[in-house]
């Protein structure tokens, strides 16, 4: 072809790259001004098969056309470029490539085409693909083997970037026909695809596809000579597709586009890479056969294999049922198949026809997998429900022996599997039962892991109830008994539940082995349930602070040491047992405030401080109980304030405490102001309380001063005078009424006989049963130590008496001898008569006084109660 004005070589027919003609091109028409504003526009097709043609018409170049009237023959050699001069708004640079499959390069020489055509592509924007309407479905006529050939080498040599820059491949179909455009298409767009997944990629594009790397898109053109008219239209049509504005515009963005002064340079390199790879020396006719037959043959034994109707019959069957001798069936049936394959493909070439063996096989393994995956699935259900049988019976049979049962359940299982998997397996085939394998045994020790998190979780639940009543029964009797000891205890209690707990538990599952990890958790649990456990206790003890206080108030101050009720006697100190009481309550209220910790000292500035804030209400309670004069010898039983406010509530005020400094906040179960309220409202009550002791104290005290009516003395005297009489002459019967009634009296006395009765009939007499017996003791003591002392007094007199007469009659001679009338003795006892007389006035002056004491003390008593009566009802 001889150069044209406008053309340039760029590579010649010895594969020689021009770059000075490239250079002087690119320099004359403009190009390196038009930066990365340009496009190249390259072809390929078959040799004489109308390439420069369509591309002189279409974008207005100058290329050498094949003369018909000389014969069909090559007309372009190696590559030529030329730019548009009918695209104005790009710069579009034009190369027409040598064609393909011409006979002066002959058969084996196919190389160049394969180099030029991988150059059109690495370099070119829109790669034209010249294809023949009447070739499409063909291998070799649309130049298939060529395109999958430029599709792997270029992925090698020049590892693009996927989505960065996306080369537009235009399949411009020549002279088209009747078959519609879409269909054409459709055809064209399977075999691309097809070429892409059967190309060998390198390890980064294993997943890519087609689209990542080219942007496919296709044209048709009519006849050249039956419809020229025609074909000059849609040629118009075709090069508006290369301008930024037209429809459905080729135009792509200049994306790392190099600048064109850059464009000898990086042609020249392109051109060098390709050059130097030998990977396009490939095979020539006889081999591109070889590849097309022993392909057909494959596909073909591959149907056949699959329409077979045993294999149908065999397929149909493995998903339902476990099949007997399945492996021997299949593998006979591929080894027909493999047969047929070898006798088909024996004259072809002996690589080719190896390397499609291989893709048959592999292929016929793929067919064969789904039934061999569906036996091994239905095997291992078997051995699995095996397993699972074997499984529950042993447990049945012996439960503590749960790991060795799962073992030997587990081992029969596989055990039947391995030899299940012998009659599916598939001689002349990869297909492995290693998979199902693990899955049946990962299955298996699933199984094994949920029996034992099972188990593990009921005897877990089973000890945790254990564990809860462990401790829930000792915890709720300390906490209504309060002793001094109360957390040291309480920390008892829940170590030694724990401690039992954990030994249960391990006895219950003596036959799980279970991991130092697992223990540990199991431990974990058995703590946090203790704790919260014991957490709710005192939560719930917490909350019913003011009627545990109040409990224990009553228990102190209602109940003598003896646990009687008490029926408030004279002589009982009710101010004193107030306070004693009171103090009690408020050490509750302390030990319930906060949780205190194992070394039991976690509490001890709280509780100073509730005991403090409390001490002052204690004391007046006390002394407004008592009145303003009546501590009754019980001010030395009380701490000083001085010393309790030293030792208790020095650290914090607790009467604006919001918090207890240094407690964390989830130990605190009653928090200062809610300690405060309790105790106001504690105080209330226990008022009331006190107050109702001392209103019946007042009562019994009243009573025993009654004396009986005047009319029941006269009736008494009148219905029993002979009975009176009768004992007054009788001194046997005198002495023994006098102590039956002198014993009555202090039985009596005693049992506070009408303070009980007050109670009402048979509360009164069920108390005064429950402490007659006591009562009894003490008053026969009392009685046999006075007759004893009676007893010595009377002797004492009767030994004295000889010398008491003696000394009566000396007296008497004395005075005779000094010749008086008894005047010396009436001088002698006149002096102790007066004493006498002056002592039994004293006396009589200080009874009076203790009357008149007693009087003003009542006086004053039942005036104060009075009052407290009224504050109360006000």
């Amino acid at each position: 072809m001889a150069a044209q004005t406008t053309c340039c070589q760029v590579i010649d027919g010895d594969g020689t790259f021009k770059e000075q003609e490239v250079d002087a091109f690119v320099h004359q028409h403009g190009v390196i001004e038009a930066r990365t504003n340009y496009q190249v526009v390259a072809i390929m097709g078959p040799q004489s098969s109308g390439k420069s043609t369509l591309m002189n018409h279409v974008f207005g170049t100058s290329f050498q056309e094949m003369d018909a009237m000389t014969g069909r023959q090559q007309t372009t050699k190696g590559v030529w470029m030329a730019k548009s001069p009918k695209v104005d708004d790009v710069c579009t640079l034009i190369m027409d490539l040598e064609g393909s499959d011409g006979r002066e390069r002959g058969e084996d020489d196919t190389n160049f085409e394969r180099q030029s055509a991988l150059f059109a592509l690495a370099v070119a924007d829109v790669l034209l693909i010249n294809v023949w309407c009447h070739d499409i479905g063909r291998e070799q006529g649309s130049g298939k083997p060529l395109m999958k050939t430029i599709f792997q080498v270029n992925l090698k040599l020049f590892a693009p970037e996927p989505n960065r820059r996306r080369t537009v491949l235009l399949f411009v179909i020549r002279d088209k026909s009747k078959t519609p455009m879409a269909k054409l298409a459709e055809i064209l767009a399977e075999d691309v695809h097809k070429m892409w997944d059967s190309i060998s990629k390198p390890p980064q594009y294993t997943d890519s596809k087609l689209e990542d790397f080219f942007e496919v898109q296709y044209t048709a053109l009519p006849h050249y000579e039956d419809k020229y008219e025609d074909f000059l239209a849609d040629t118009v049509v075709l090069r508006r597709r290369f301008t930024q504005d037209g429809d459905d515009s080729l135009v792509r963005a200049a994306n790392g586009r190099l600048p064109a002064d850059s464009l000898v340079l990086s042609t020249r390199n392109i051109w060098g890479i390709i050059r130097s790879q030998k990977d396009l020396n490939l095979p020539a006719h006889k081999v591109m056969v070889a590849n097309i037959r022993c392909n057909e043959i494959k596909l073909e034994q591959l149907r056949n294999f699959s329409q077979d109707q045993a294999w149908q019959a065999l397929e149909a069957g493995s998903s339902s049922s476990l099949m007997r001798d399945f492996g021997k069936h299949a593998a006979g049936l591929l080894e027909s198949c493999l047969e047929g394959y070898e006798q088909e493909a024996m004259y072809f070439d002996s690589s080719v026809r190896a390397e499609h063996y291989t893709d048959l096989a592999s292929k016929l393994a793929g067919v064969i997998a789904g039934p061999f995956k569906a036996q091994l699935g239905l095997l291992a259900a078997q051995q699995l429900a095996a397993f699972d049988r074997d499984f529950k019976l042993a447990l049945v049979d012996n439960p503590n022996r749960f790991s060795a049962a799962a073992q030997a359940a587990a081992a029969d299982a596989l055990a039947g599997f391995d030899e299940g998997a012998k009659d599916v397996a598939v001689a002349g085939t990869e297909l492995s039962a290693d998979e199902a394998r693990g899955s049946l045994e990962a299955k298996v020790q699933e199984h094994i892991e949920k029996a034992k998190h099972a188990a593990v979780k009921e005897a877990l639940r089973r000890t945790e109830d254990e564990l809860h009543k462990l401790i829930a029964v000792p915890a709720v009797e300390l906490l209504q008994s309060f002793p001094a000891n109360l957390w040291q205890q309480l920390h008892t209690v829940r170590s030694q539940a724990v401690s039992t707990a954990s030994t249960d538990l391990s006895s219950a599952l003596a036959g799980v082995t279970l991991s130092a990890e697992e223990q540990a958790s199991l431990q974990s649990k058995l703590q946090a349930a203790a704790d919260k456990k014991l957490r709710d206790l005192l939560q719930e003890a917490a909350l019913t602070r003011v009627t545990k206080m109040r409990d224990v108030f009553n228990s102190s101050f209602g109940l003598d040491e003896h646990g009687t009720p008490r029926t408030w006697r004279p002589r009982d100190n009710i101010p004193q047992l107030a306070r004693q009481a009171r103090r009690e309550a408020a050490r509750v209220l302390a030990l319930l405030a906060v949780k205190r910790s194992g070394d039991y000292t976690g509490g001890d500035a709280v509780e100073d401080a509730i005991m403090a804030m409390v001490k002052k209400d204690i004391d007046e309670g006390s002394a407004a109980a008592s009145g303003s004069s009546s501590s009754r010898g019980d001010a030395a039983s009380a701490p000083s304030s001085s010393s309790r406010d030293a030792s208790g509530g020095g650290a914090f005020d607790l009467a604006t405490a919001t918090h207890w400094p240094g407690v964390p906040k989830q130990e605190v179960l009653v928090a200062p102001h809610e300690a405060r309220v309790a105790w106001r409202e504690f105080m209330g009550a226990s008022a009331l309380a006190v107050q109702q002791a001392q209103v019946t104290q007042q009562a019994n005290l009243m009573a025993g001063k009654r004396s009986a009516p005047v009319w029941a003395l006269a009736a008494i005297l009148f219905l029993g005078w002979n009975e009176f009489m009768a004992v007054l002459w009788n001194p046997v019967y005198l002495l023994l009424g006098a102590a039956m009634f002198l014993f009555g009296w202090q039985l009596y006395g005693e049992l506070d006989v009408d303070a009980e009765m007050q109670r009402g009939p048979v509360v009164g007499l069920l108390n005064m049963w429950n402490k007659l017996g006591d009562v009894l003791r003490s008053v026969v003591a009392r009685n046999i130590e006075m007759v004893a002392n009676l007893g010595g007094t009377v002797s004492d007199m009767v030994q004295q008496q000889p010398g008491a007469a003696g000394q009566g009659q000396g007296y008497a001679l004395a005075g005779a001898a000094a010749g008086s009338d008894g005047s010396g003795v009436v001088q002698h006892k006149q002096p102790r008569q007066q004493h006498q007389s002056a002592a039994g006035l004293k006396q009589r002056g200080v009874g009076q006084q203790a009357q008149q004491q007693d009087g003003l003390q009542m006086t004053q008593l039942r005036r104060e109660v009075e009052a407290q009566s009224e504050g109360k009802d006000a």
